[in-house]
């Protein structure tokens, strides 16, 4: 990927969802399909601060590796309250790489066929699955969601929960967050997958 290409994917948003975009970032390092992660700096209210890259968000904290360079391994936790503010260093030669698996258009709509014939298999009726023109952001998204809803329909009660109530569902960019309204679940991104299944927990 070239340095104009991540320039022109990386876009400001809110605390939240740069948070959210970090912990997907570390997912991928972790599962080997980005070589690095973004270095930041994460501001206190209390006027500390730490730099390193994140490893993880855990429901309302994130753990941040301090020092990534050494060969042992340091970390911190914070709870999300505490933080005040968030550097992003480089921040125009750095975005989350779209999974490999998905990295055309075409083939992220044959995985979301793919995934709606399951889903119509597991809750007993069609459900259509719209997939948003942003490939840098619905690409990732949708591994997240199929991973949550592997999750939900693990049990007879996530899935009759998500038959009585889901028919279709839409994917896009946008203010991160997951909205139900006539049977439609809309699910803007990017979402890190904790924040997604407890969403997805409080609708269903």
């Amino acid at each position: 990927m070239t340095d104009e290409r991540r320039l022109a994917t990386w876009v400001a948003q809110d605390l939240e969802a740069h948070l959210d975009e970090l912990a997907i970032a570390a997912r991928a390092w972790r599962e080997r399909r980005a070589v690095d992660r973004p270095l930041v700096t994460v501001h206190l209210v209390s006027g500390a601060r730490h730099t390193g890259v994140v490893l993880d968000r855990i429901r309302q904290t994130v753990v941040l590796e301090t020092a990534p360079a050494r060969g042992e391994l340091d970390v911190v936790v914070i709870p999300v309250v505490r933080i005040e503010a968030l550097t992003l260093h480089a921040v125009q030669a750095r975005a989350p790489a779209a999974p490999p698996e998905a990295a055309s258009p075409l083939e992220l709509k044959r995985r979301a066929k793919a995934l709606a014939d399951l889903l119509a298999t597991q809750l007993g009726h069609p459900v259509a699955i719209e997939i948003g023109a942003e490939l840098g952001v619905v690409a990732p998204l949708f591994e997240t969601v199929r991973a949550a809803l592997e999750h939900v329909t693990a049990d007879e009660l996530g899935r009759t929960a998500l038959a009585e109530r889901v028919h279709a569902i839409q994917l896009t960019a946008g203010t991160p967050g997951v909205a139900l309204a006539n049977r439609t679940l809309v699910i803007a991104g990017p979402l890190a997958p904790e924040r997604l299944r407890a969403q997805l927990d409080a609708l269903l």
